[in-house]
């Protein structure tokens, strides 16, 4: 059954914080009996296969770890949450919040919650439902998109750092916005000390600025979490100076500083934007490129087999 509201402890200052600040918050989620074992079997077994998405990483990888793409093959979904649960793997039904029968009413209604509370229009919204398992992670990466973070089960440790150029440099996150990469960001040891951890527990969920760079940790359990990436008029003209600097900074040799546009022009930026995507796209695109480099077996360490000739030394199979 559905709860009656999906956002709880909203807190009564987040409309003035928001986009400003890392906000904390809950959720009802579980209680919609959508991210039970079952139902996540359920999902994965009719989820579109080329919107399913399979990693492996060290266990408690270093933000500068990147993830290694696989396959599930034949495997049915109970089989894909068993190795999970088990194994070094993390698993993504990619948009099923927004495209599934099941749960899109659910996305619907808690997207039109938090459009409520932070008082920002929601122009698109996308999400996708995460399984990871004990210890995985997520590499320091920046997030197109706003994003946030409704967790579910187990528990994680987000690490928030700042949007600056000692952290996400103009033309790393330029990079990001023309797909000349998947979301990667450069990384130094040192930035470590820059970070804002957020551990989370089920129920608890958490939104933050903006092109804010992050990486995650997970506890010694199963997670499910659901990933939200969403645009507002905002972001999307913030993106829309990212965008065409970046298109300008590569095609034209000019340095421009897009943290430094005014905001009266941006709207010009923004509808640049979508000219250029039209007229003068650009000419790599890094999500068409990503080689499978292993197969979930159960029978494998870490339910890992990998394909011949992949399988860096560094990665810890068996952990």
């Amino acid at each position: 059954m559905t709860p009656e509201t999906l956002i709880a402890s909203w807190p009564s200052d987040g409309k003035a914080r928001y986009g400003k600040e890392i906000i904390r918050f809950n959720n009802r989620l579980a209680e919609t009996g959508l991210f039970t074992d079952e139902a996540l079997a359920a999902l994965l077994d009719r989820h579109p296969r080329d919107r399913r998405d399979f990693c492996t990483m060290k266990k408690n990888p270093p933000p500068g770890e990147t993830w290694i793409a696989g396959e599930a093959g034949d495997l049915s979904g109970a089989e894909i949450v068993q190795a999970v649960r088990t194994g070094a793997l993390w698993a993504s039904c990619r948009g099923a919040m927004a495209t599934d029968s099941q749960y899109r009413p659910v996305f619907e209604r808690i997207m039109g919650e938090f459009s409520k509370a932070t008082g920002q229009p929601i122009l698109s919204a996308t999400a996708s439902v995460l399984i990871s398992g004990p210890s995985m992670g997520i590499f320091f990466h920046c997030d197109p998109a706003e994003t946030m973070l409704f967790h579910v089960r187990g528990t994680k440790t987000l690490n928030v750092y700042p949007r600056t150029d000692d952290y996400i440099p103009e033309v790393a996150l330029e990079a990001i916005l023309l797909k000349e990469n998947l979301s990667d960001a450069p990384w130094r040891d040192d930035m470590a000390a820059g970070a804002t951890p957020v551990t989370l527990s089920p129920g608890e969920s958490v939104c933050w600025p903006l092109h804010g760079p992050h990486n995650v940790i997970n506890g010694p359990d199963l997670n499910v979490s659901v990933s939200v990436e969403y645009s507002t008029p905002r972001s999307a003209m913030t993106n829309g100076v990212f965008y065409t600097n970046g298109l300008l900074r590569r095609r034209l040799g000019l340095k421009p500083h897009s943290r430094a546009t005014p905001l009266a022009a941006q709207p010009l930026y923004w509808l640049a934007a979508k000219a250029l995507k039209t007229l003068a796209p650009p000419r790599y695109n890094a999500e068409t490129v990503h080689p499978r480099q292993f197969d979930i077996d159960l029978s494998a360490p870490g339910n890992i087999r990998w394909r011949p000739g992949c399988g860096p030394e560094t990665l810890d199979r068996a952990a």
